[in-house]
């Protein structure tokens, strides 16, 4: 039986369409996230540098520049810019130092404003706008915090438990948050009191790298290779990468997913009621960090080098 699913899996693969990228962007340094909200891409990277470009000019319209740090010999180096987001024309970032403690950013009319200060010893590693006054913040020691714009004040702090940090995605209605770590759960948690509804543990193994969520449907992916597709906590399906799974992602009806599929950093796109593989992206030269939809057959990805690689799959 094991060695037949393994036989129609290589079939499946076998009839992929091979998709090269249409369009790159290259990033001012080496990319750590990015967001496309709109016409607008913001791209965070790893040497203090947050790049905005305009797609429909298909021009970088701002940068913004983070003093860097000195390591212990007096060199300076470049701060992590962990996450990024967008909206109303606001840019909202976290950095990461040395010690590990960080910085939250909000940009708006070219003016930059310190939010969270790292003396406050947060280590923000994912952020997102609920709305223009609240952001919610998960730290690398996976506690999970809302934040007040207005009043610069926590309105919650929550720790979800002791495991690192992995990923969150916000419900398209941005009134729950799924949450990751380096554990086989995923929590669904309501954002406006912090509380865990439910508990999505039966299907993966090992921790869980990334998730996304559309339309009803939680996508994970980590490393024990599993690739889920959750309609609820007990009712999911499987299929399998070759190598850990370290970005996953939905399109907005969530009738494709996709997924870094093996060594040679390659994206599978496939359809998710069939899970039969439908595309195989290639192009990346290193190890996938991100993948983004913004459309039901467009996405972009991302890896540890400096470019944001465009796909169109029909």
């Amino acid at each position: 039986m094991k060695f037949f699913l393994l036989s129609v899996f290589l079939l499946l693969s076998l009839l992929a369409k091979e998709i090269t990228p249409y369009k790159t962007i290259s990033a001012s340094e080496a990319v750590s996230d990015f967001v496309k909200r709109g016409d607008i891409l913001v791209i965070g990277t790893k040497e203090s540098t947050v790049d905005i470009y305009n797609l429909k000019n298909d021009e970088l319209v701002d940068k913004i520049v983070i003093e860097k740090q000195k390591n212990i010999l007096g060199d300076e180096i470049g701060l992590i810019i962990a996450s990024v987001d967008y909206l109303e024309k606001k840019v909202l970032f976290s950095t990461r130092k040395m010690d590990s403690w960080g910085d939250l950013y909000l940009y708006e009319d070219k003016k930059l404003h310190k939010l969270i200060d790292a003396s406050q010893k947060i280590s923000p590693k994912k952020v997102r706008f609920v709305d223009a006054n609240r952001v919610i913040i998960n730290t690398m020691e996976n506690e999970l915090l809302l934040f007040d714009i207005q009043k610069k004040e926590f309105l919650y702090k929550k720790q979800l438990n002791k495991a690192s940090f992995s990923d969150f995605v916000l419900s398209e209605d941005k009134k729950y948050i799924f949450s990751t770590n380096e554990t086989p759960l995923v929590y669904k948690i309501e954002i406006k009191s912090g509380n865990i509804v439910q508990t999505y543990e039966k299907a993966n193994k090992r921790d869980i790298f990334s998730i996304d969520y559309k339309n009803g449907i939680l996508l994970s992916g980590g490393k024990d290779k599993r690739v889920i597709l959750y309609k609820n906590p007990d009712e999911y399906k499987i299929t399998m990468g070759e190598f850990f799974t370290y970005s996953v992602g939905l399109n907005p009806d969530a009738s494709r997913a996709a997924f870094s599929k093996n060594e040679e950093d390659e994206i599978s796109v496939i359809d998710t009621k069939s899970l039969k593989e439908l595309y195989l992206l290639k192009g990346h030269p290193t190890t996938i960090i991100k993948i983004c939809f913004y459309a039901p057959n467009k996405l972009i990805s991302a890896d540890k080098g400096n470019k944001i690689l465009f796909w169109r799959l029909d």
